[in-house]
């Protein structure tokens, strides 16, 4: 058996790293490297505007609003740079799952441009006005609209027996595009009461749905083994049990003053959340301690789904009749960012750096530097919990988490950003 010292003179040695000159047209070279740079743009740039709003509050500095502040940063965090993230990532994997031709990235120039320009405009119309705000959100649900049809005509002309990840993915592709359009209406007609609800179906139908068929197809945690005679007769079930938490809870969005009053519906609601949680918290701890967990980028990609079962508890709770209304009230703002800090976005964090790093010619995608990145991402997600849970903490619990996530945004968009415009840096073709 050789030993290790075999094993490093048999491996044929790692190509130094090159540094190229950083072209836009290389952006063009496939889909992920165009969606993932303006995805990291308008996420260092969302974080940006933020981070700045959480300091200006704390030193007592009042911004004007054209929406609600709350409304505005739960549409732009969870429908503005994660949709192109998961388009990157779906114009890459998917001809492959389907077994179609490469997504030709310039034929998607337009609608990632229209996007970006889009988002660009409503956030500058949540301050400077609603009609400005109203036309860039209409932009942006256009141009998702187009690349949504894209993935449709995708999974639609496949012969691909197994297409169930695919089709989910385009559901969820177009609940984002509705939300998007609904929105823009809200804010046109004057209706930006409507922009909170809107935001969490839009997270629920759109975002976390696509995470967590992505999860369930590409990662082992959400997979079977749980309950053998379970697996034996229905294979998918995690799948869709967790799958039925962002239908139901996207759902109850659209409804709250119906299901306010409404104690029985409440206990089915948390009933529902308790038996996902335990279903979930069964699949994924069964991991701690194996030899997996050693690996960095399963290590990374563990942690989030940490903070998925604990928005499942905390969301249980919140929706108890028993717990007084403003302690529901903090169980569900932790709970939400729980699942969108901590499960997507660490999710995210950990899949587009690997894929802008190994697409990039980088052997190591979880680098010194990403592991920083994810350390940061928790401290922040903790300190953003917190504040939930604890408002008397919340005064610099925000800006604390509002500059991690900023730091965390930034330095992805800055140091990705490069590489994706550069060539390999091991000097390889792509």
């Amino acid at each position: 058996m050789p030993t290790g010292r075999d094993d490093a003179r048999i491996r044929p040695p790692e190509r130094p790293l090159q540094r190229g000159p950083w072209r836009a047209a290389s952006l063009l070279s496939s889909p992920h490297k165009l969606c993932f740079f303006w995805a990291g743009i308008q996420w260092a740039v969302a974080a940006l505007w933020w981070a700045l709003h959480q300091f200006a509050q704390a030193v007592g500095a009042g911004w004007s609003w054209q929406v609600p502040p709350a409304a505005a940063h739960g549409l732009w965090f969870s429908l503005g740079p994660m949709p192109l993230f998961i388009a990157g990532f779906m114009f890459t994997a998917g001809p492959k799952w389907l077994r179609q031709p490469p997504v030709d990235a310039r034929a998607l120039r337009l609608p990632v441009a229209g996007f970006t320009a889009g988002w660009a405009l409503a956030a500058m119309g949540f301050q400077a006005g609603a009609l400005l705000a109203a036309a860039g959100l209409g932009l942006a649900a256009l141009a998702w609209s187009v690349l949504a049809m894209r993935l449709l005509l995708l999974v639609t002309r496949s012969t691909e027996t197994d297409r169930m990840h695919p089709k989910a993915l385009v559901a969820g592709a177009l609940a984002i595009g509705a939300c998007l359009a609904a929105s823009a209406v809200a804010v046109a007609i004057g209706r930006a009461d409507a922009l909170g609800s809107l935001a969490r179906l839009g997270l629920w139908w759109g975002i976390a749905t696509v995470f967590i068929v992505v999860s369930h197809r590409m990662l082992p945690f959400l997979g079977d083994g749980g309950w053998p005679r379970l697996d034996a007769r229905w294979p998918a079930w995690p799948l869709w049990l967790l799958a039925s938490v962002p239908a139901v809870q996207g759902a109850a969005a659209l409804a709250p003053a119906w299901l306010a009053p409404r104690p029985g519906w409440r206990w089915l609601i948390a009933a529902h959340l308790a038996l996902a949680a335990a279903a979930s918290l069964r699949l994924s701890l069964r991991w701690l301690g194996t030899p997996p967990l050693k690996q960095p980028m399963v290590a990374m990609l563990f942690r989030p789904l940490l903070w998925w079962n604990a928005a499942l508890v905390l969301g249980a709770f919140s929706w108890l009749p028993a717990i007084a209304p403003a302690l529901g009230a903090r169980l569900e703002m932790a709970a939400l960012h729980a699942l969108s800090l901590g499960y997507l976005g660490g999710t995210m964090l950990a899949m587009v750096t690997r894929v802008s790093s190994t697409h990039s010619g980088r052997p190591h995608p979880i680098d010194a530097v990403a592991r920083r990145l994810n350390v940061l991402l928790q401290v922040t997600v903790f300190a953003r919990v917190a504040a939930a849970l604890w408002p008397a903490s919340a005064v610099l619990l925000l800006p604390v988490a509002g500059a991690g996530w900023l730091a965390v945004a930034a330095t992805w968009a800055l140091r990705h950003g490069r590489w994706l415009g550069e060539p390999r840096a091991d000097g390889g073709p792509g």
